[in-house]
């Protein structure tokens, strides 16, 4: 018993190091020093526990593979966010202005964080640790029931298709702004105006897209990645 303490299995704190560092939420949002103490913490645990079976190589590949397969829908959630903004707000002036990047990276986590409100409101947030706690990291997501990784491709494919699906009423809304932009420009060009009325439709536009996505398909497809309610 003392041994599990002082000596922890070193398969079973890099197969927790592993998930700890790929899975998106705990990859975000902690740090290094974190996820070592957490690592080695579980891997005590375990150590502790009547596991029936030391862990070995296979498993801590599999623990790896299952940490990839439960980050895909937060993956999707962070990226999009900061696609409509790169979308909408992409020009030869903000390429060069660095809180253009800033500003997208922003985006990006704050999409993700959202996606983690959603999982800890649900409890779906620490669901892939407790099965990796349980040594049962054979499950899946929906229709996926086996960890390899031909299903790890066709969840993300399934998963990118599911979002390009719904991101495509930006790219339509995206498209009708840049006419009326233009429109707008040729109209008020004599009189000097189109630079502030231009800068004002974007960011109209930027403010009401980002809460649509924010606030409504965020959701959805956080239901429809995840099978489970929000309700």
């Amino acid at each position: 018993m003392m041994e599990n303490f002082l000596f922890p299995s070193w398969l079973s704190y890099a197969a927790f190091f592993l998930f700890l560092k790929i899975y998106n939420p705990t990859r975000l949002f902690l740090d290094n020093i974190t996820i070592t103490a957490i690592s080695v913490f579980f891997a005590v645990y375990v150590g502790s526990q009547d596991w029936g079976g030391a862990p070995d190589y296979l498993w801590v590949v599999r623990a790896a593979v299952f940490a990839l397969f439960v980050s895909v829908p937060f993956w999707l959630g962070s990226m999009v966010g900061s696609i409509i903004q790169q979308l909408l707000l992409l020009n030869e002036q903000s390429v060069q202005d660095k809180r253009f990047t800033e500003e997208s990276e922003a985006l990006a986590r704050m999409s993700g964080l959202l996606f983690v409100m959603y999982a800890l409101d649900n409890g779906a947030l620490f669901t892939p640790i407790i099965n990796l706690l349980n040594g049962d990291i054979s499950i899946g997501t929906g229709e996926y029931s086996d960890m390899d990784f031909q299903r790890l491709y066709f969840l993300i494919v399934g998963y990118l298709k599911m979002t390009a699906i719904v991101a495509s009423k930006y790219m339509i809304v995206i498209i009708s702004i840049s006419i009326c932009v233009v429109m707008v420009d040729l109209f008020f060009k004599k009189s000097s105006l189109s630079i502030f009325v231009t800068a004002d439709l974007k960011t109209i536009l930027v403010i009401i897209l980002l809460n649509t996505w924010f606030f409504n398909d965020q959701l959805y497809l956080f239901q429809k990645m995840t099978g489970v309610s929000n309700e």
